[in-house]
């Protein structure tokens, strides 16, 4: 089998798990948004978001180590994998215990921050989100490594089923405090299970002789550490300065947008778990080969997809949220776009396969470090919608740095012309649904979609962007 159809076939197994966990968590979200209602939806939000930061610090790198050395050493040196798998994991655990004490003490003074001291409890509930999302993702790492993305299927439905389960019903009785109770319920379900498959079916990599872990380990952590922290800054620090200078239920409003269109990205950018331990056997002249198919097959899903969502913002926001969220769709139209650079996410993850962690260090605290400058400036100045156009900007910002990066330091050149024709295809698709009536309902809307997609499917066949033989492929991969 090639590579590329092998990467194929494991994103496809991967991208189940996360149409399970982007389609669940979608519904849950708007049972949630339209049960708090945007105050305490805002709190919620920004609660989550600090938790998230903080499950950043607890990693420091730790997550993207265990992939890369389980992948590296995994049939050829069974002793490597239990020196780094221990290493890991006492370094982990001493951050989990450090970084989830000091945000549940510091809750109140934190709350002061934020000027709103009904987040002190929220804020402490975080702190047992980050215990045990941070113990549950190092196991997930692990077979994440080991290519067994099976388990990354079942953590998903138990992750899934613990939160529909537990934070919806306490979210009734307690707000904001009870849907982040029921989170630190599902993360710690999702723990106990990887915890037990480990030991129980890859014993014999958990347990017995162990070598010292490489030099370069520690290096890589270090560079995994800035790029990791950077990241998750990168990711929810809007949501932390809206809340800061507009308050938390403008979170509500901007997180309200923000979880729609980062649904779409999830699924579309599933490539890059599936990617980071293929990439790491692979050299770069087969990953110049591999990325021509995927970046192809990626544009003809991102241009249209992100199209779609700026025409029926306002349309989807209204029935699935309520007319209480219109607020949320200025942000919601500029987000759209956002699923363009967050698709092609995977090329990031060829600088840590290629034990260049420092390169996506760099780069993505460069990019964190714009966004920061940029929220300031356009929150201030545009409210949730400058914020959205800050992301934006950043993340091209990001990707255009990777394509340049990844030729002058591997010879490796994503050729970005074969997006000239999904994009084309896009736009003539958007300026039909400009032309049509402005939809008075998201049924209309859809219909006025489905025209235009048998239109933009028309003129990539046209083209040449979409042939024949890309159907028979996916035929082919399926029927295995």
């Amino acid at each position: 089998m090639d590579v590329a159809r092998k990467v194929a076939r494991n994103t496809l197994y991967n991208a189940s798990a996360l149409l399970i966990g982007n389609i669940s968590g979608l519904f849950l979200t708007i049972l949630l948004a339209r049960i708090l209602m945007p105050e305490n939806f805002g709190i919620y939000s920004l609660a989550l978001s600090i938790a998230m930061l903080a499950i950043a610090f607890s990693n420091l790198g730790i997550d993207g180590a265990v992939v890369r050395y389980t992948a590296f050493y995994t049939g050829k040196d069974l002793k490597k994998v239990r020196g780094h798998l221990h290493y890991f994991f006492k370094i982990k655990i001493f951050l989990t215990l450090t970084v989830s004490a000091i945000l549940i003490f510091s809750s109140r003074e934190l709350a002061s921050f934020f000027r709103d001291e009904e987040l002190t409890l929220p804020f402490m509930i975080a702190g047992g989100i980050v215990f045990f999302a941070s113990l549950a993702n190092f196991f997930n790492s692990f077979f994440i490594g080991l290519q067994e993305f099976r388990y990354y299927f079942l953590k998903q439905i138990i992750y899934e089923l613990s939160r529909w389960i537990f934070a919806l019903p306490l979210a009734l009785l307690f707000f904001a405090s009870g849907a982040l109770a029921g989170h630190s319920i599902a993360f710690f379900m999702v723990f106990l299970f990887l915890f037990f498959m480990a030991i129980l079916r890859y014993g014999k990599l958990v347990r017995g002789e162990r070598s010292e872990p490489d030099r370069a380990s520690r290096k890589f952590i270090g560079f995994m550490t800035v790029a990791g922290i950077s990241g998750i800054i990168y990711t929810y620090v809007d949501s932390v300065m809206i809340g800061y200078f507009l308050g938390a239920t403008q979170v509500g409003f901007y997180r309200a947008g923000y979880v729609i269109v980062f649904a779409l990205i999830g699924l579309v950018s599933s490539l890059s778990n599936v990617l980071f331990p293929t990439f790491t056997r692979m050299n770069d002249e087969e990953i110049e080969m591999a990325l021509g198919r995927l970046i192809r097959y990626t544009s003809l899903i991102a241009f249209p997809f992100s199209m779609i969502i700026f025409y029926l913002s306002k349309e989807i926001i209204l029935v699935v949220y309520g007319s209480e969220y219109l607020d949320a769709v200025p942000a919601m139209t500029i987000l759209a776009f956002f699923l363009i650079p967050g698709a092609f996410n995977y090329l990031v993850v060829i600088f840590n396969a290629k034990e260049r962690a420092d390169v996506t260090a760099y780069m993505i605290t460069a990019s964190m470090v714009l966004n920061v400058f940029l929220n300031y400036v356009l929150i201030l100045s545009m409210g949730i919608a400058g914020a959205a156009l800050a992301t934006l900007l950043s993340r091209f910002f990001l990707l255009v740095g990777v394509v340049i990066l990844l030729s002058r330091l591997f010879e490796i050149k994503p050729d970005f012309k074969i997006s000239v024709k999904p994009l084309l295809s896009s736009t003539v698709m958007l300026l039909i649904l400009l032309y049509l009536p402005p939809p008075r309902s998201l049924m209309m809307g859809l219909f006025e979609v489905l025209f235009a997609g048998c239109i933009y499917l028309s003129v990539a066949i046209l083209l040449g962007s979409l042939r024949k033989a890309d159907i028979e492929y996916f035929i082919n991969i399926i029927r295995g």
